[in-house]
């Protein structure tokens, strides 16, 4: 097949998918189905990998767009609270550091929350214990990932109540080297000058301190097995299960694709 006839393929069982599947979920986490929809299909048409993911296993993606409309975040990439990563073959759906805050502030005992870098050269002095404490004095100098020592998180609670959590380079290294597949983002100055990525590491350990609603626990939860090495797929029923790669082709064999069958059914009615 051409790429825009796998193209149009997507479209129009993204379409009976929006319809007949996505649409209560979303106008229940007060998004435009319309809206989603298009966002889903210009992101398809956007990234190759995607598309060729769609093309040999439908399932993983599908499965990553009911998981991101349960969770009631936006799949547009540019605003980072939500990405579908693929090589090509499986479709990974990863929270993004805007999408993990986004869960926290739902639950409404934060005011806000703030990350920061600290590199060589700055004055920062943290303590924990029964009295904590956290200083820091940004120096003017290079700040990149080699000059990276430690990267912070800070919570103001809704009762004014500051926590925070600190992590140094070596812990940062150390939780990455755990990771099956790590993203090739983790100390690139090119690809993340900002360091959104490490900033999400230490976000998750401190998440782990603080209240969540239902689609919070989730969201994190499967976040981590994400990065643990597996993906999600759809069983039988249309469940969504969370699979280590290798046994996730179990779940399409011996049925007939879902989505093939909705857009023939809605041909037909």
């Amino acid at each position: 097949m051409s790429k825009n006839t796998d193209l149009t393929t997507f479209e129009s069982q993204m379409v009976v998918f929006t319809e007949k599947i996505l649409n209560d979920l979303l106008v229940s986490n007060q998004i435009s189905p319309a809206q989603f929809k298009q966002v889903i299909i210009s992101e398809i048409k956007n990234n190759s990998k995607l598309l060729s993911a769609f093309i040999k296993n439908p399932r993983s993606l599908f499965a990553s767009i009911i998981y991101c409309a349960e969770l009631g975040l936006s799949p547009n990439s540019n605003l980072g609270e939500f990405f579908f990563v693929s090589d090509g073959e499986y479709v990974k759906p990863v929270l993004g550091y805007k999408g993990i805050i986004a869960l926290l502030n739902r639950t409404g005992n934060i005011k806000s929350i703030w990350a920061e870098s600290v590199h060589e050269g700055d004055d920062f002095e943290y303590e924990i214990g029964l009295e904590p404490k956290l200083v820091h004095k940004p120096k003017d100098g290079i700040r990149n990932a080699f000059t990276l020592e430690y990267i912070y998180i800070v919570v103001k609670t809704s009762n004014d109540e500051k926590l925070f959590k600190v992590m140094s380079k070596a812990e940062l290294t150390n939780t990455i080297s755990i990771m099956p597949f790590p993203s090739d983002m983790y100390f690139n100055d090119s690809k993340d000058p900002n360091f959104w990525m490490l900033k999400k590491i230490a976000l998750k350990q401190l998440a782990k301190l603080l209240p969540k609603d239902k689609c919070g626990t989730m969201g994190l939860g499967i976040d981590d097995k994400i990065e643990g090495g597996n993906i999600l797929t759809l069983d039988e029923n249309e469940s969504i299960v969370v699979t280590p790669i290798a046994k996730s082709n179990k779940f399409s064999k011996g049925k007939r694709n879902i989505y093939e069958t909705l857009a023939n059914s809605d041909n037909h009615s």
